[in-house]
């Protein structure tokens, strides 16, 4: 397939694959998120959003909320549901939206990393862009340290049935141990069977500071759950990094 695994994957059969990051979780995410982000009266992008689970669990803590995402099959699952907020289909490298227009941006669900360099880069960039003086980002995160761990020895494939789907998925790190690799196969009954390979790099903590410095962001903030709990690099579940734009003098 010659379009990118991130136009492919995010389509109509995806909510099934995750049904079980559902309305808790999202609630649970956005709590966490509001101990070191400030979201009330804030104009929040969330980037990524996916169906839109967690924009009314933003509201509730009395922001804006406003969803961005690429996937057209995404944004309509978000209207069909019921989602009250602004909905923005776009390139995260390219958000449409104006300079210093957000109090806060939000990459939840490990919606990082899904390019090369210069286009996580450039994504980086945006988001300083958009946020105003002051503002914040929160980066939801995957632990790279935890998954080269659990995949120094790939597992076997893990096949699931799912709502009429049968989906098998297959999980490995590429050859240099910088990414995480998920070949999924999706069969249907009556459709031309699915398959694409997700690839996510594994950025250390130092690599993410980094690419936040050269947009002018500083980290402000680390969790390593949605629990609250202080981040540990090794062992942490999640990574929660909170990036802060200085606020204009």
């Amino acid at each position: 397939m010659s379009r990118p695994w991130y136009e492919i994957a995010f389509g109509a059969h995806y909510p099934a694959l995750y049904r079980h990051r559902d309305q808790a979780e999202a609630v649970r995410a956005v709590d966490a998120v509001a101990r070191c982000v400030p979201l009330r009266n804030e104009r929040v992008l969330d980037l990524g959003c996916g169906a839109g689970r967690h924009l009314e669990p933003l509201r509730a803590h009395g922001a804006e909320p406003v969803g961005m995402d690429l996937s057209p099959h995404l944004l309509a699952e978000a209207r069909r549901t019921g989602a009250a907020a602004p909905l923005l289909r776009g390139d995260w490298t390219r958000i449409p939206l104006r300079d210093g227009s957000c109090g806060a941006v939000l990459s939840l669900f490990t919606a990082f990393g899904y390019g090369d360099d210069p286009a996580q880069r450039r994504m980086v960039a945006e988001v300083a862009r958009v946020l105003r003086g002051g503002g914040r980002w929160c980066l939801d995160y995957l632990n790279p340290r935890a998954v080269r761990r659990e995949l120094a020895d790939p597992p076997p494939p893990r096949r699931r049935e799912l709502e009429g789907f049968r989906v098998t998925e297959t999980r490995r790190l590429d050859g240099d141990r910088s990414r995480v690799l998920k070949t999924v196969a999706v069969e249907r009954p009556g459709a031309e069977p699915l398959t694409y390979t997700e690839s996510v790099a594994l950025l250390e903590l130092s690599e993410l500071d980094a690419l936040a410095a050269a947009a002018g962001l500083a980290r402000t903030a680390a969790l390593g759950g949605y629990d609250g709990a202080p981040l540990d690099p090794d062992v942490s579940p999640r990574w929660l990094l909170v990036y802060g734009k200085e606020a204009a003098a």
